[in-house]
């Protein structure tokens, strides 16, 4: 029950600090100096969760627990870090700018996707020994 209740009160303060972080999304989409560095940002930010996803699909053998969790949060939060790219990606005013942005919105959703497809799989039908059943 703890944890549950830890989980809410994260979110809790996360959609919290969403709210200023949209104001000051909208502000500086008003000048190119500021938001096409602040969209290549969003563009590194994005490539951080496919590398995430291949070190938790490598597991335990061959990279360290710390590490192993440090990717599982950074791809808990994939959602709520989609929705400031899809806000900062709908702000853009500049050409540079919407390109990294589409490209950062592109690359999340791709490896959330893939992430949930890989979920799936691990999760299907599977006998007591842990295989696949024969068709």
């Amino acid at each position: 029950m703890w944890a549950g209740g830890d989980l809410l009160l994260d979110i809790f303060i996360v959609c919290l600090f969403m709210v200023p972080t949209v104001f000051l999304i909208w502000v500086t989409a008003r000048f190119e100096a500021f938001y096409t560095p602040y969209s290549k940002f969003l563009l590194g930010l994005s490539l951080s969760a496919p590398v995430c996803l291949s070190v938790l699909f490598l597991g335990e053998k061959h990279v360290g627990q710390s590490l192993i969790t440090l990717c599982l949060y950074r791809l808990t939060w994939s959602p709520l870090i989609l929705v400031g790219m899809g806000i900062s990606r709908l702000v853009a005013r500049f050409d540079r700018a919407k390109r990294f942005a589409s490209y950062a919105l592109l690359i999340e959703v791709l490896t959330l996707g893939i992430a949930v497809a890989l979920f799936i799989h691990e999760a299907g039908p599977k006998d007591i020994s842990g295989r696949y059943p024969a068709p």
